[in-house]
């Protein structure tokens, strides 16, 4: 992706034409829409039209936060270099109308996945791509399942199956194996509907333990790692999410419980009805839509959430708001599998921005080193190091 943000920039400089660049002359003629991007660029007007109407490219979940982006480009650049001059205003837009292009690119990329073709617009040789739907399943009597790739999930009944109908496990296994574990590796994700109908969608790096059905009194799962709920109402069946550090008891409701075990602090995000959520020694603490609650040690705190911004992954999004280098490298080491070397003095840099999970990894570094200048990285492998 850095190579073709390069060439975009040269073509907006003038020193390379699709007559001159073979490169540039394949890549135009593979994507014609990067050209129109591109062409509709090649003066100041229309660069600050772009800006001003880039939101347009994005679903009104998108607007606010690329407005945000790009208004930061703006402030960049003005900063950078004060008034814009005749003889210096090519290279300082082409800059920065390369941005544009890239997360263009990067949301081209999008929606090609969410409609099926699941081909990055670009790879490289060497390129870390994305998690895919992956998972095993653990029965109770200690059989591993490695589950399809070719599924985004299961389904429990009185048998268990993939989200089309082919079937797993008969009734008779089922009968068998009173409880389940369901695991996510890194780089991976899957989703699965319990036995009362409840959704759950698991993120990277994550167990789930549940039972084959729920008892007659309650409905009660394990969780370590991230997960997302949909529950069924039942309101004579309290749904109960126990984590290493919090029970979430719901009725029926729509939650984000993120509660992996290296972590400081674990959180539980409402989005929709209301969930109660308890630590030991501490009372009960009731959650309201938009409400999250972190739990560090042994204290509670509610505090307000981005719902956007919790659901990010679930949605195939990385999103990253006013959030520390550490915080977000962990997320990318869970995604790609990958192990990350921090320089020390980086851990707490602040970045923003938002980018698809279905990128390489990195085009995704190429989004985060534009929040800060000093972030530099070099790859040996699947071991990344991050210094300045």
């Amino acid at each position: 992706m850095h190579e073709i943000r390069k060439l975009l920039q040269d073509y907006l400089c003038g020193s390379i034409t699709p007559e001159t660049s073979k490169e540039l002359l394949e890549l135009f003629r593979q994507y014609p829409e990067l050209q129109n991007i591109t062409n509709s660029l090649n003066t100041e007007e229309g660069l600050q039209a772009a800006l001003q109407e880039y939101e347009s490219l994005f679903d009104s979940t998108y607007t606010i936060r690329e407005q945000e982006n790009l208004g930061r480009i703006k402030a960049t650049i003005l900063t950078e270099e004060g008034d814009f001059s005749r003889r210096r205003i090519w290279p300082i837009y082409a800059t920065v109308a390369s941005i544009i292009i890239f997360l263009s690119i990067g949301w081209f990329t999008f929606n090609q996945y969410n409609n099926g073709q699941k081909t990055p617009l670009v790879a490289t040789e060497n390129a870390i791509l994305p998690g895919s739907d992956q998972a095993v399943l653990t029965t109770g009597d200690g059989r591993q399942l490695t589950l399809s790739s070719q599924y985004k999930g299961i389904v429990m009944n009185d048998h268990i199956a993939y989200d089309d109908g082919k079937i797993i496990l008969d009734q008779s296994a089922v009968a068998a194996n009173s409880m389940l574990y369901l695991a996510t590796p890194r780089g991976g994700q899957y989703h699965v509907v319990l036995a009362d109908g409840t959704k759950v969608w698991l993120n990277a790096e994550t167990k789930l333990k549940y039972p084959a059905t729920f008892s007659a009194d309650k409905r009660a799962v394990e969780l370590e790692g991230e997960a997302y709920f949909e529950v069924a109402p039942n309101k004579h069946k309290p749904f109960i999410v126990q984590t290493g550090k919090e029970k979430v008891e719901v009725l029926g409701t729509h939650f984000n419980v993120n509660s992996y075990k290296e972590e400081l602090y674990s959180q539980v995000a409402l989005l929709e009805g209301s969930v109660r959520i308890s630590i030991p020694g501490q009372q009960a603490k009731i959650l309201q839509p938009g409400q999250q609650s972190i739990v560090r040690a042994t204290t509670m705190e509610i505090a307000p959430v981005d719902q956007n911004e919790c659901l990010a992954w679930k949605n195939g999004e990385f999103m990253f708001n006013n959030e520390s280098l550490e915080s977000v490298m962990k997320k990318l080491e869970r995604w790609y599998d990958i192990d990350v070397v921090l320089a020390p003095e980086l851990k707490d840099l602040v970045i923003w921005g938002s980018v698809s999970r279905y990128e390489n990894f990195e085009t995704v570094m190429e989004v985060i080193k534009k929040t800060d200048k000093r972030i530099k990285y070099k790859m040996n492998g699947r071991r990344i190091i991050i210094m300045k």
